[in-house]
């Protein structure tokens, strides 16, 4: 598919998710729309530098901060649209990424990383003791209630936002498919193959690096309007550069596809903790599912679809199997009972321990250890939890409640899953010898 016609169709795509969103007519929507739509243009944006070309940036925060922090210094001095902000937040990350490749793109691997996280404390050091934008105590931006012929004025920024991701979004899959992307890949896959082959490795990586901070900018330049009150420790927030590296790793680093799919899972996911549970539990969320697809599928949900095989070999260690068993049914313990809204997220959970339990059935020859985690999951469905005969009959003989009695019933149930995942496979009898 050509690049013009993919920008149609991304285009098409963006006009009937905002018709979309404004059909259910509910600002929250919009509120958290935008932020996964944010996360998706960090997500791409990281994956130019982290996936294409293979350096692992931990200072995604700086970038995004440095986006919005110039948001704030235009505001005071000279008010302009938000598109023209967008533009300069983009510019001055893009020129703060260049030199930083120019800087540090000499280190490789850890050594790197720690360099990009050392320029997100500089940064941040630097904006705390600058009182023109507000220094630690933060500074407020005023946005209008409305705007012509949009409305809501978070209508507005959700559009600014979903035209960026397709922007971001074309601009990944336009170098994949380049001699840009080309370019990266080896350097990726052998750097020094590369410099010896003739490959510009250093003019590369700089180009990576300022494409990267430049959209990652451009994310976080809206955001103080988003926000109404931007302070050092929102704009450089640990969530920012936790998910903008997680979202393209369970998506998959590779492709354009795989920081859309990470962000929009892990963003919803997100939003849905935050309604129902807490917004403390959205890290935890991310970091379990970080070490799932780490385990099972090192390539992100692109690359398990395309190799299966790889998880099933993974399932072949007890002790792998038993750490995402466990791990897995850890959500259980803080999402049961929270009711119908919270069963979103602890679906997700359920699934991939039915992943789990199958391909290790498959391999150990039972099938059936599904039937655990399948029963588990309906079990912790609140409707069904509270209809179910047996479980009302044990609440009101032992007088406890009925979530506790849920949660011990689970519990037992995926203990014996457990036992019979790690029993050892039964060997067929061999023939008697004629």
């Amino acid at each position: 598919m050509r690049t013009r016609v993919f920008l149609l169709i991304a285009i098409a795509a963006a006009a009937a998710v905002f018709a979309g969103a404004r059909a259910v007519n509910n600002d929250y929507v919009f509120f958290a729309g935008y932020t996964v739509l944010q996360f998706i243009v960090l997500a791409t944006a990281w994956n130019i530098l982290g996936g294409y070309t293979g350096y692992v940036n931990f200072g995604s925060a700086a970038f995004f901060a440095l986006g919005a922090y110039s948001t704030v210094f235009v505001h005071k001095t000279f008010p302009l649209p938000i598109p023209v902000l967008i533009v300069i937040g983009g510019a001055v990350s893009g020129v703060v990424g260049l030199g930083m490749g120019y800087l540090t793109l000499r280190l490789r691997g850890a050594f790197f990383a720690i360099a990009t996280l050392a320029l997100a404390v500089v940064l941040q050091t630097l904006v705390v003791n600058w009182d023109y934008v507000g220094g630690s105590r933060g500074a407020y931006i005023i946005r209008p209630n409305e705007i012509a012929l949009i409305g809501p004025y978070i209508q507005y920024l959700f559009l600014m936002m979903l035209a960026l991701a397709v922007v971001a979004l074309a601009t990944a899959r336009g170098i994949e498919r380049s001699q840009l992307g080309y370019g990266f890949a080896t350097i990726r896959d052998d750097e020094l193959a590369a410099e010896a082959s003739g490959v510009p490795t250093l003019r590369l990586k700089l180009v990576a690096t300022t494409l990267s901070g430049a959209l990652m900018g451009m994310a976080g330049a809206p955001f103080p309007y988003y926000i109404g009150y931007l302070q050092p420790s929102s704009a450089f927030g640990l969530e920012y550069a936790v998910n903008s590296i997680a979202m393209p790793m369970i998506g998959g680093t590779t492709s354009w596809v795989g920081p859309l799919i990470g962000a929009i899972l892990l963003g919803t996911l997100q939003q849905v903790a935050t309604v129902t549970i807490s917004s403390a539990v959205n890290l935890l969320i991310v970091g379990l599912l970080l070490v799932d697809f780490v385990i099972i599928a090192p390539n992100g949900i692109v690359g398990l679809v395309k190799d299966r095989q790889a998880a099933f070999a993974t399932m072949a260690q007890p002790p792998v199997f038993s750490l995402l068993y466990i791990l897995n049914l850890l959500p259980m313990y803080f999402l049961t009972g929270q009711g119908q809204a919270a069963q979103s997220i602890d679906i997700v959970f359920w699934a991939i321990l039915l992943f789990v339990a199958y391909t290790r059935g498959q391999l150990i020859g039972r099938a059936w250890l599904v039937v655990f985690p399948g029963a588990g999951a309906l079990l912790g469905a609140a409707p069904v939890a509270s209809t179910t005969p047996v479980i009302s009959t044990l609440a009101a003989s032992t007088s406890l409640d009925v979530t506790a009695v849920v949660l011990g019933a689970i519990t037992l149930i995926q203990l014996i899953g457990l036992v019979c995942g790690l029993a050892p496979k039964p060997r067929l009898a061999e023939a008697p010898a004629e």
